[in-house]
């Protein structure tokens, strides 16, 4: 769409000198002074009469005594790192703010109403009242309302809104406060032109700011340039610096009388902003903007733990997967049936939809690239790679969430490839690992036409915002989910396991590779050993408290029995614990016996030994079709489904327990946690049970990892799943979890029927 204001017109707005326009609001005075000697005034704002009684030209080259006392200079140095000091001046109380700039002092007065005198405990009260439900926020979406509406409290403005910057600086409001009658403005998007770049940096170095009449004449500074620099003082850090006419008349367009922004900052960065709007003129206090600059950073603090947390859950997350994947190739011969075997994590590691890995014969893969998932066909993946072996990248990646826009030979792929990001694996030839993500259609509502930001005056002698901010609508297609730094960090690491696993099969990893099975053949009859070493002494400390307990318990008394109770009951623990740790190590040494299994007839034989239990528990085992023959390990593969509905059936509450056993077969539709595994077959066991987070699905896979006390739910040592796990993943295959609190858990499993060659 054609812009009726060029990108020329519209940088005039991104130049504007906004720090240079040489005039301060009505509001206070200002006086500028050079240090040493008896700090002449070099500086003056042109309204300095109406608070110290003595006109500007009057004032200039005279000592500062004539505005402060040396006293009460030093009072307001003193406070200078701190914010405000109420001071005399002109025999007035004034708000004093004190900076630099250019070689000079500049010091900020603003004259205290009656009610503004005792704003500064009211201030501090009101902030200590507003900390607690900003402590109390779960969520960022409960945070940053509960900010809005603290920060409407502090001011009593008639609109508070928590304006967002996406990555292309355009705004969000994401969080909205508003008296009743005002217009809202929540969910709406604002061009990035409505605030500039210089303006944008003024936000970062000055966190408040405040116009407290949009129709207030601007007041001069004498003289307007300074001598020594030709330019006008540069108000940069000025709390009274005047307002750009473009902006102001932008906010008269949204019908605002006065306006007061917080800087939300992230690491430094500009995050976003609270925009308070009055619907008529209204100052607050320097005391009350202080009170809201802290009000800004506990929130910025509270947003960055928030985010922070997400982060390194999903970092923590990307970890594991990529652990997943690497580790298992360390010493496969066949990257190819490893890389397919696990194409769920490899989608899973960037949030993509489907994978194309263009890595060459030497690989295992042969000349065709592998395609996992929903990607495009064969041939337009071989033309996108001699494309993008054409372009520069920039540490060998490159990433866009409009590849038709870029690439127009993908237009018409935007169903599977609206989003790409690829990483260059080899410099030398085109070697790629491709992720794709399908266009996903949606509206943004913005408030008014962004493509019509600015309008231009006759002769464009000066631009002028848009007049109107009613919702417009726009609907974005031929575009995907963004991609994120989180995902091109995953990209690059994989690229390094990808290296190293699947392209550099030199005999450096190769000796690695038997290091690495000598450590953990090693380790594991280590703890054969000792599990079968230490198992000897507890069973006799286990008989002798039974003999006890026998022969002397009703001689021990209530305390000694319990105690007595306590010691066999551990020593039985830790036998169990041992025990698992025994079977565990010897699945390092386990040789399958595989043959066409039916998994039916072993699912039958682990519910007529688990039928005592099931029934004591009211747990009804649901089967919705017989289950299929699967080749398998039968005697390792029925501890695999033993394990899973012992689970199942243990962590359950309430009257109608029930325990779910089935299959996805080759075609049929799956579950989302399965829509994308590669597998002829897919196990699951379902219940409707308390739940598993999501940040431990993979911990549950420990050894020895408990969710819950040893105790609760009938005991058990934790050992099972990582067992399962460690079996499943023996004969190819993939054990993994689809759960939340409250919901229930379903555990899914492969067997790689193919790995067995």
């Amino acid at each position: 769409m054609s812009l009726p204001v060029s990108d020329a017109d519209l940088s005039l707005c991104d130049r504007e000198p906004i720090h240079l326009l040489g005039g301060i609001q009505p509001r206070g005075v200002l006086v500028a002074f050079e240090q040493g000697g008896n700090n002449p005034l070099a500086v003056v704002s042109a309204n300095a009469a109406t608070l110290l009684g003595v006109r500007p030209e009057a004032l200039l080259g005279q000592p500062l005594a004539r505005v402060l006392s040396p006293d009460t200079l030093a009072r307001v140095e003193a406070g200078a790192a701190l914010g405000p000091v109420t001071v005399e001046a002109g025999g007035h109380p004034c708000s004093a703010l004190l900076h630099e700039s250019g070689g000079l002092r500049v010091l900020e007065l603003e004259p205290l109403s009656e009610v503004g005198a005792d704003d500064e405990e009211s201030a501090l009260v009101a902030v200590n009242r507003l900390v607690s439900p900003l402590a109390r926020a779960r969520g960022v979406a409960a945070l940053l309302q509960e900010a809005a509406e603290a920060m409407r409290a502090l001011i009593g403005f008639d609109r508070v809104m928590v304006y967002r910057f996406h990555p292309d600086w355009h705004g969000e409001v994401v969080a909205e406060s508003v008296r009743e009658g005002v217009e809202r403005f929540m969910g709406l998007h604002f061009p990035a032109s409505d605030i500039p770049v210089q303006a944008r940096a003024l936000y970062t170095r000055n966190l408040v700011r405040l116009i407290a009449d949009v129709d207030a004449k601007v007041v001069g500074l004498v003289p307007e340039t300074r001598p020594d620099t030709g330019q006008p003082l540069d108000l940069s850090g000025a709390a009274l610096r005047s307002v750009s006419e473009v902006h102001l008349e932008y906010l008269r367009n949204m019908g605002v009388g006065a306006s007061f922004s917080v800087s939300l900052l992230r690491d430094g960065q500009l995050w976003g902003l609270m925009a308070c709007h009055h619907l008529t003129p209204r100052r607050v206090s320097a005391v009350r903007r202080q009170a809201s600059e802290v009000l800004a950073r506990l929130l910025s603090l509270q947003l960055a733990a928030e985010e922070r947390g997400k982060e390194a859950a999903a970092q923590a997350r990307r970890a594991s997967l990529l652990n997943m994947l690497v580790m298992p190739g360390l010493g496969e011969r066949n990257p190819a049936r490893l890389l397919e075997g696990h194409a769920p994590l490899l989608m899973e590691l960037t949030g993509a939809r489907g994978v194309a890995l263009v890595l060459g014969a030497s690989s295992g893969l042969g000349k065709a690239p592998l395609l996992l998932g929903a990607t495009p066909p064969e041939a337009e993946v071989q033309a996108l790679v001699s494309w993008l072996s054409e372009q520069e990248l920039q540490d060998d990646l490159w990433f866009t969430d409009r590849l038709g826009g870029t690439h127009p030979a993908m237009a018409a792929r935007t169903d599977v490839a609206a989003g790409l990001l690829a990483v260059r694996l080899d410099p030398a030839v085109p070697h790629f690992a491709l992720w794709f993500r399908p266009e996903v259609a949606r509206t943004v509502a913005w408030a008014g036409n962004p493509h019509k930001p600015v309008r231009p005056a006759p002769g464009h002698s000066r631009l002028h915002p848009r007049a109107s901010f009613q919702v417009w609508r726009e609907d974005v297609r031929g575009a995907s989910l963004p991609w994120t730094a989180q995902d091109l960090e995953a990209a690059r690491a994989l690229k390094g396991a990808l290296v190293g696993v699947v392209l550099r099969h030199a005999e450096e990893l190769a000796g690695l590779s038997r290091e690495l099975a000598r450590s953990n053949a090693e380790l594991d009859a280590f703890g054969g050993t000792v599990a079968h070493d230490l198992k000897e002494p507890l069973r006799g400390i286990l008989q002798y408290s039974s003999f006890l307990q026998e022969d002397f318990g009703p001689l021990l008394g209530e305390v000694g029995r319990a105690q007595l109770e306590s010691l066999a009951w551990l020593a039985k623990r830790t036998y169990e614990l041992l025990d698992n740790l025994f079977e565990y190590s010897r699945l390092g040494q386990l040789e399958l016996s595989w043959e066409e299994t039916d998994h039916q007839a072993l699912v039958d034989d682990v519910l007529r030994t688990l039928g005592a239990r099931l029934q004591e528990g009211r747990v009804e085992v649901r089967l919705p079709r017989r289950l299929p023959t699967v080749a398998c390990d039968a005697v390792r593969i029925r501890q695999v489904w033993a394990n899973l509905i012992t689970n199942a059936a243990k962590y359950q509450t309430g009257e109608r327990r029930w325990v779910e056993v089935g299959f996805f077969a080759p075609g049929e539709t799956r579950p989302e946690a399965a829509a994308h595994v590669v597998a002829p077959y897919i196990f699951y066991v379902k219940d409707p049970g308390i739940g598993i987070a999501p940040q431990f699905h993979e911990a549950i896979f420990e050894l020895f990892r408990r969710l819950h006390p040893a105790q609760a739910y009938g005991g058990g040592t934790g050992a099972g799943l990582a067992i399962s796990r460690r079996l499943v993943t023996l004969h190819g295959g993939t054990l993994w979890v689809d759960s939340a609190p409250g919901r229930g858990s379903t555990f899914f499993f492969t067997l790689g029927e193919e790995s067995r060659g």
